[in-house]
């Protein structure tokens, strides 16, 4: 029924692209180019046109948003103005001078912030800056990447049987397309593309999964991910994780494990409840031809569909990103 579906999208795609946009007669529906909003390479696509909001994360420390400068703030006892983004060298050289101090930034509020989609919002204390960041979830941008706009999509709402062909012109508008989408609009790409790669050079980007190795292979570069594997272990057994993101093939299986609570212990085993029943789980983290492996395993259906040798793409204090890499699986752990 699913590749029905998306044939079905496909052809109507190409007629409605043929009898209205004349000048445009050449694009051509590839159906294995289909995306939608759970689709891997939305996910990343998304990252890499979102607001740099991790760029100031030696101040407040999250990617959830960037502070708008200039902008005051209080450090160890030091009143500073940050007035470009030169100065967060500075705040973190305060912070580096000693252990003894807490190292705490506290902004003198108003402060105006701007979200992952570019969205400004002032911000009069504390309790509204900590509701911002407990209401969005903090992913942090792939800035090495940097897409070469106009691109041009081709949308079909499956809802409303509406076809349509999309000029997007910048990153602001490619992240709120994005993360507006409809479950039932599918688009796709009108390949080629171009895009500038971590090493500044420009990449000509002819597929999805062109457009997902370069944003995944940029991640180690700019992602959340800069800590080591003493790191990660301390990251991983501390707390309790929740499944934020499980994408296997070309289907989003999240809600699958909704409910579900993982804690994974330092003697290598896992406890998970959900609801009034506990199940348990094993893992270990290795190194196997230069990749970081987190292999998990389970007994008890469905958590059993989870076990797998995972990549660890990145992580921080409150996300864990893995994917399988022969089967197109993705798995996201958060924090609880």
């Amino acid at each position: 029924m699913k590749r029905f579906l998306l044939y079905y999208v496909s052809v109507l795609s190409v007629l409605f692209f043929t009898s209205c946009q004349e000048e445009e007669n050449t694009i051509v529906q590839d159906t294995t180019q289909n995306l939608n909003v759970a689709s891997p390479t939305s996910k990343f696509l998304a990252r890499a046109a979102q607001n740099n909001t991790s760029v100031d994360n030696i101040m407040d420390g999250t990617s959830v948003f960037r502070v708008k400068l200039p902008v005051s703030i209080n450090l160890n006892d030091l009143d500073l103005t940050v007035a470009t983004e030169a100065d967060y060298a500075t705040v973190a050289d305060l912070k580096n001078a000693s252990n003894s101090d807490d190292d705490v930034v506290t902004y003198v509020y108003p402060i105006t912030v701007s979200l992952r989609n570019f969205e400004e919002i002032t911000v009069n204390n504390l309790t509204q800056l900590n509701a911002i960041i407990t209401q969005n979830e903090d992913l942090s941008d792939i800035s090495c990447v940097t897409i070469i706009y106009p691109i041009m999509i081709n949308e079909y709402d499956s809802a409303n049987q509406i076809a349509d062909i999309l000029t997007i012109n910048s990153d602001s508008q490619l992240i709120n397309y994005l993360i507006n989408l409809n479950s039932g609009v599918f688009y796709s790409i009108n390949y080629p593309i171009s895009v500038i790669n971590p090493n500044s050079q420009t990449v000509v980007i002819n597929s999805n999964t062109e457009l997902r190795e370069v944003i995944e292979s940029a991640i180690s570069q700019c992602g959340s991910n800069s800590g080591s594997t003493d790191d990660f272990i301390d990251v991983l057994t501390s707390g309790s994780w929740r499944i934020s993101y499980y994408h296997e093939g070309d289907d989003d299986e999240t809600s699958v494990y909704n409910g579900f609570v993982f804690t994974f212990n330092t003697n290598n085993t896992i406890t998970i409840i959900r609801n009034s029943s506990t199940f348990t789980g094993t893992w270990s983290f290795f190194e196997e031809d230069g990749v970081d492996i987190l292999e998990i395993d389970f007994e008890d259906d469905p958590l059993d569909d989870l076990d797998d040798d995972w990549e660890l793409l990145e992580f921080s204090s409150t996300l864990i990103q893995l994917k399988e890499e022969g089967d197109n699986e993705y798995l996201s752990f958060t924090k609880i």
